[in-house]
């Protein structure tokens, strides 16, 4: 999806508040500033946002030798969601449609977007549950993927953002209950990437008792296939059933032609003229 004028701004002034907020070194922060500036001006044509986001961490970690560092903040917010689990699963599973419920909760737990919000607190949690409770989702796709999923036999899903991921592992286990004879891989990312989930961060929170777990092969916050590995192009292609969470994975992989369901936070203006969204609202999209 192409880049918008909005993301190169976002994540501009994003990236600099928490390296600004992390690093002393003045010096290296102009150097660090103004390298930025330039990689957001001088975007190649075809470009989107997670191609730039990348391009910033390797910025980063030729000024100050390291990634920009999210570790502290994932481990909160997967510590803050896992501590809600279990009341939250049970309050799904006691609804009258477990699905629509579980994907209420998912797409809004895409708020917790470091990229997007460099200012997320504990707080932010009670922000996704209030929302949860009134997201609607779109009532044809969830018709047409819950008639995919009564046939389906395997299930991929790409993966987005700590915190977040327990809501996906909760959804996933309601997917399980639901169609026991459905077999989930969940993808996460190659390496550490703002606050996007690994292998590390996927073990942290259980994710592998409810689904088999592989990283994509690369440091781009989200599903640019022209360098994951060419295992997740198989399931890309062959899964009965995609769910592809959070605008990373959105921006990189809709329109390359995968059949997939787009879960997401509707967190960015070119998104909701995109799709035909209230900003902030919960996105549930076909392909």
């Amino acid at each position: 999806m192409q880049l918008d004028i909005e993301c190169r701004d976002c994540l501009f002034n994003s990236q600099l508040k928490k390296v600004e907020r992390e690093q002393k070194d003045g010096a290296k922060l102009a150097i660090f500033k103004n390298r930025v500036r330039e990689i957001c001006d001088t975007a190649p044509d075809g470009y989107c946002a997670p191609l730039l986001m990348r391009d910033i961490d390797r910025c980063h970690n030729e000024i100050f030798g390291c990634g920009i560092d999210y570790s502290r903040e994932k481990s909160l917010f997967n510590k803050l969601l896992l501590n809600m689990e279990q009341a939250l699963y049970a309050r799904i599973i006691s609804s009258a449609d477990q699905i629509e419920e579980g994907l209420k909760f998912a797409l809004t737990a895409n708020y917790i977007d470091f990229a997007r919000l460099s200012n997320l607190t504990e707080d932010s949690v009670k922000t996704v549950i209030k929302a949860s409770e009134s997201a609607l989702i779109d009532k044809a796709t969830l018709a047409k993927f819950n008639d995919k999923l009564k046939t389906a036999k395997t299930l991929c899903c790409l993966h987005d953002n700590c915190g977040e991921i327990v809501l996906d592992k909760i959804l996933i286990r309601v997917i399980k209950n639901l169609y026991p004879q459905i077999s989930v891989t969940s993808v996460v990312r190659g390496s550490a990437i703002i606050n996007d989930v690994t292998l590390f961060d996927a073990e942290e929170v259980g994710l592998s008792e409810f689904a088999h777990v592989i990283g994509n092969g690369t440091g781009i916050p989200g599903t640019y296939v022209k360098e994951v590995t060419p295992e997740v192009i198989k399931l890309l292609t062959e899964s009965d059933v995609v769910i592809s969470k959070g605008l990373g994975n959105l921006e990189t992989l809709y329109g390359e032609g995968y059949h997939a369901f787009y879960a997401f936070n509707c967190k960015c203006g070119h998104i909701a003229e995109r799709f035909g969204l209230k900003l902030w609202s919960a996105g549930f999209v076909y392909e």
